[in-house]
């Protein structure tokens, strides 16, 4: 079906997302953009659901023949082999040294936050506490996580790009203006060859997406740059010395065994990136959600001071009611039929996370916030090859994080003198800012 019930650019407010979801769920469950070539949406969650676990007839890869150098936009032999690796993060034994991470970072912010007793918590408590975790993981020392955020606003411009509308491309000049110090720099972290390698796919990330490499694209790749020669340092200082951290399993699975290794350095390098967008940003989000819901009711606030254990069941519903990645994308690699329409070769499709999370014929009252609905289904974290690596990790840090603070805080209220500020991307639901008033216990 054609018709203009949503515009992929335009950000909702809260008030009229839900709705808009709702009657494209209704009324055009297979959503032909009309002013874009072959961009299907999908909004029911059996929809989205089948095309998630179907990578042999949907690619993460939205361009045809393009190899990303990032895990989340690869496919096939390629995004197995990577993922085994960076799995390697992620196992029992790696939480589990992340734990203690997580619990002093999640004391320390929350003491500070309470102590203030007024305050903005996405950057003093959603955002700190996932950076200490990602900077574990990467072997990035406290003093420089304060970069990781830029970094990620960095990765989105160049890897995660969608053409603008009037973007312009940037002159000769001002790219070799741009990009030679970054090459310099480099080839003096990694040596000529891998700094090469390494500057050619950041320079490309872009275009291959469609998108001009304008001149704030070009301070994005300088960004990255950056931060791939300290990291590339930090990765080579461990390889000769290595530590018992989560980096030195992620470095030990990239060499493999008998058959070789299973990453080369310049994937390792490139892997440490994808972290920080998805370690940090979404679960900063999440952390925001959760505590604006809490904030809107004093109710529920209550009934998990007392019950504790019922925050688990609450980090759940936060994820399914307000996602914090609202729609992801694949590629038809071959013609198929999606409930009764025709989909055709290299179809773009829209897949709506957050519409599919409140579709009725799979949650009962799908706008209610629930702590008997247990804690499976929800698609926040995607599903099938590609479901989030992080996800036990990034419930673990929201877990501890919430019940730390709710076991400092009397009351918490948005607060009357600032309103909060969602985040500006019609991709994304969080905040910028969120100022709150507590009361100490």
């Amino acid at each position: 079906m054609t018709s203009p019930l949503f515009d992929l650019e335009r950000m909702l407010p809260e008030a009229e997302l839900w709705p808009c979801y709702r009657r494209l769920r209704e009324e055009a469950p297979i959503h032909r953009v009309a002013d874009r070539e072959n961009v299907y949406i999908l909004s029911r969650y059996e929809d989205v659901r089948a095309v998630l676990t179907d990578a042999g007839t949907f690619s993460s890869s939205l361009v045809a023949g393009a190899e990303s150098p990032l895990l989340v936009l690869s496919d096939g032999e390629r995004h197995r082999r990577l993922r085994a690796v960076l799995a390697a993060a992620f196992t029992p034994a790696a939480i589990e040294l992340l734990r203690e991470v997580a619990e002093r970072a999640a004391d320390e912010r929350s003491r500070e936050l309470v102590r203030a007793r007024r305050g903005e918590v996405v950057s003093s408590w959603c955002q700190p506490i996932p950076c200490e975790l990602i900077g574990a993981i990467l072997g990035v020392p406290p003093a420089r996580q304060s970069e990781f955020l830029e970094l990620a606003y960095n990765l989105n411009s160049v890897f995660f790009a969608n053409a603008v509308p009037g973007e312009r491309e940037a002159s000769s000049r001002e790219k070799l203006t741009a990009l030679l110090p970054a090459g310099l720099q480099l080839a003096r972290a990694l040596g000529p060859a891998r700094g090469l390698a390494m500057l050619r796919r950041v320079a490309a990330a872009a275009p291959e997406r469609g998108a001009a490499l304008s001149r704030e694209r070009l301070a994005s790749c300088r960004g990255i740059a950056a931060f791939l020669a300290f990291f590339g340092r930090v990765v080579r200082a461990q390889r000769r010395h290595p530590q018992p951290n989560v980096l030195g399993l992620l470095i030990g699975a990239a060499r493999g065994g008998e058959h070789g290794p299973q990453a080369t350095e310049i994937e390792v390098l490139m892997q440490g990136l994808a972290l920080i967008v998805a370690g940090i940003d979404t679960t900063a989000s999440l952390f925001a959600n959760a505590v604006h819901a809490l904030c809107e009711d004093r109710a529920l606030l209550s009934t998990l001071q007392q019950q504790p254990a019922r925050t688990g069941a609450f980090v759940a519903e936060t994820l399914r009611l307000w996602s914090p990645v609202q729609r992801t994308d694949r590629r038809a690699v071959r013609p198929t039929v999606i409930r009764g329409e025709k989909i055709p070769e290299n179809a773009h499709l829209v897949l709506l996370l957050a519409a599919a999370n409140r579709d009725p014929e799979r949650f009962e009252r799908p706008d209610e916030l629930r702590l008997d609905r247990g804690a499976g289904g929800h698609l926040a974290f995607g599903l099938g090859p590609h479901v989030c690596l992080g996800r036990n990790l990034a419930l673990l840090e929201a877990e501890t994080a919430l019940t730390t603070l709710l076991a400092q805080v009397a009351t918490l209220d948005l607060d009357p003198e600032r309103p909060a500020v969602r985040i500006p991307h019609p991709a994304v639901f969080g905040f910028t800012e969120l100022p709150v008033v507590i009361t100490p216990r």
